[in-house]
This record gives structure tokens, C-alpha cells and sequence, in this order.
């Protein structure tokens, strides 16, 4: 199974992944991660990011200010588009690549892609998990990590509604609860995709 996993922004996606790896073994893969190791530690994305944005974002140990970078794509579209330009494609095409392992190694993979819908990626997903919350409930936690309120409210609207997410998912699984609860149906989700 080649399984996209998606859904809001502090929804719990990566409780979701690991608790699903933790039932079966299969091969993840975490978009949120890569992008992070692009911008710490990718020469070729340091120097995009110093030349679409300035010196200022980049950090005295020469990796990309990662705070400073969400602050100016969340208050400004246009940024975040030439971000995406940067990241997007590098992110793809790991993605991909992993994939076409999977396939070739008749592995499951697991891809954790929070903008996958947006990207018009799941067609080559043969399902889509969608992890879902109320977008109180996400500001609550974007909160708890320090985000200020204004900057959560624009990372909220910067992706699909979760309703949307949720029309166009192969399954759900709805995560304002417990820890037991997302554990239960990440549990009974894992029996659906990966029947003994």
C-alpha cells in the first residue's frame, strides 16, 4: 500500500504516522522533516533563500531562520509562493523517489504530506488518510507551541479547509480528543489498510 497521510496544521498527523508504524511495518516518510533538513542543511536551498530573501534569514550558523521564514510567509502570500518554489519540488521529488523504492520492494509507505491536496498529489496515492480537528482546537495547540495568535490564524488559512480535506479522503480520523481515542481509531485504521 502506497498511503498518503494528510490533514490541518496541529491536527496530529505525526501521532498518526507514528502510531500507524508502530502497528505495521512500513516505510514513512515526513514532509515536514525534510523541509526542515533542507533549510538547516542543504547548501543549495540556503543559497536560494539568501538570494529570493535577503541575509536577514539566513541564521550566524549559516542555516536558514526557519522563525523568521514562517513569520514573512504567513503575513505575505507572495513569499510564501517563492518559498514553495524552493521547497516543493525538492520535497516531490524525495517523495517520489521513495515511492517507486516502495513500489519496486513491495514495501508499504506511509507519506506524510500536509499540503498533498493542495499539491495535487494524490493521485499517486493508492489511499488518503485525512487527520482532522477543529480549527479551535488547532489554534489551541498552535498556541500552546508559541505561535502567536495572528500567525496561527494565517497558517490555518493558508491550507484547504478541513472539511474540504475530509470530502476527498479514503478515511478520517478525528483527533479533538484523547490520546486513547486517536489511538483506538489509528488502531482500527491500521486493521482496514493492512488486513492480516
Amino acid at each position: 500500500m502506497i498511503i498518503g497521510l494528510t490533514g490541518g496544521i496541529a491536527a496530529g498527523k505525526s501521532t498518526v504516522r507514528e502510531l500507524l508504524a508502530a502497528h505495521t511495518a512500513l516505510q514513512t516518510f515526513d514532509a515536514d522533516a525534510y523541509v526542515r533538513r533542507l533549510l538547516d542543511g542543504d547548501d543549495q536551498v540556503i543559497r536560494e533563500i539568501h538570494d529570493r530573501f535577503g541575509p536577514d534569514f539566513i541564521n550566524a550558523d549559516g542555516k536558514s531562520d526557519r522563525i523568521r521564514l514562517r513569520e514573512l510567509i504567513y503575513a505575505d502570500s507572495s513569499a510564501r509562493r517563492r518559498l514553495e518554489e524552493v521547497l516543493h519540488p525538492r520535497v516531490r521529488r524525495q517523495w517520489q523517489e521513495l515511492r517507486e523504492k516502495c513500489l519496486a520492494s513491495d514495501r508499504h509507505l506511509l507519506a506524510d504530506i500536509p499540503l498533498l491536496f493542495e499539491t495535487g498529489a494524490e493521485t499517486y496515492f493508492e489511499a488518503v488518510v485525512v487527520v482532522g480537528c477543529s480549527p479551535a482546537t488547532q489554534l489551541a495547540r498552535l498556541e500552546a507551541r508559541g505561535i502567536g495568535h495572528g500567525t496561527a490564524e494565517a497558517m490555518l488559512a493558508s491550507q484547504w479547509p478541513i472539511g474540504q480535506k475530509t470530502e476527498r479522503a479514503d478515511f478520517v480520523i478525528w483527533n479533538d480528543g484523547s490520546l486513547a481515542a486517536l489511538g483506538r481509531q489509528t488502531e482500527l485504521l491500521s486493521k482496514q489498510l493492512f488486513p492480516v
